[in-house]
């Protein structure tokens, strides 16, 4: 008799709360009400880090979407700080839906961080900052999970032998994702999964 385990749903706000706290709250609770998810995920940054100087004062690359005459003008404005990702927590535990976020470096990790988020996500981006990773495996006590998105296969064998050399692969979650958005049916390869669980379960 098969014994199949309930899929964990996780609700991507990301960034489409328009940087206005209802508007996550709102997202927040349609997630839970209406699609029964397990978790949503927004995402920190700290632009300053992420961005060179050069990409931060350049003018967005669709100017209609912009929220700013520069596109680090635009992403700031789309950012909450660590105390409004306090409150967002606050909100998803007073309505029973867990509060996750992506973290894009080592400033916003160390942030979050500090909330003690049930999991922290790793995007494909990110997954090979070593400093990042470093700074949380030994300071965050929570599962890591990461996207394997826009890695090779030997660059996840490399991530994967990296939290066993850090003694935190118990908490690593892998994602078998594939990085368009959204993504063709025949580009989807969600055999991979089984692959993944054949390496690493």
């Amino acid at each position: 008799m098969n014994h199949y385990k309930k899929p964990y749903v996780i609700a991507e706000i990301g960034c489409n709360h328009k940087g206005e706290m209802e508007i996550a709250k709102e997202l927040i609770k349609i997630a839970k009400i209406f699609c029964n998810a397990d978790a949503v995920k927004f995402q920190k940054r700290n632009n300053k880090e992420l961005l060179t100087e050069a990409q931060y004062n350049a003018p967005h690359p669709n100017s209609s979407n912009a929220y700013g005459a520069t596109y680090g003008e635009h992403r700031e404005y789309l950012e909450f700080n660590v105390n409004q990702h306090a409150e967002l927590k606050a909100y998803c535990e007073s309505i029973g839906i867990t509060y996750s976020t992506s973290v894009w470096d080592t400033t916003s990790a160390k942030e979050i961080t500090s909330l003690n988020p049930e999991f922290i996500k790793i995007p494909s981006a990110c997954n090979n900052n070593y400093v990042m990773l470093s700074w949380l495996c030994e300071n965050y006590q929570g599962e890591i999970h990461i996207s394997t998105g826009m890695t090779t296969k030997d660059e996840t064998e490399e991530l994967v032998n990296f939290f066993i050399e850090k003694g935190r692969n118990q908490d690593l979650v892998l994602y078998n994702c594939t990085s368009g958005y959204p993504v063709p049916f025949e580009d989807v390869c969600l055999l991979d999964i089984n692959l993944l669980k054949a390496k690493y379960a």
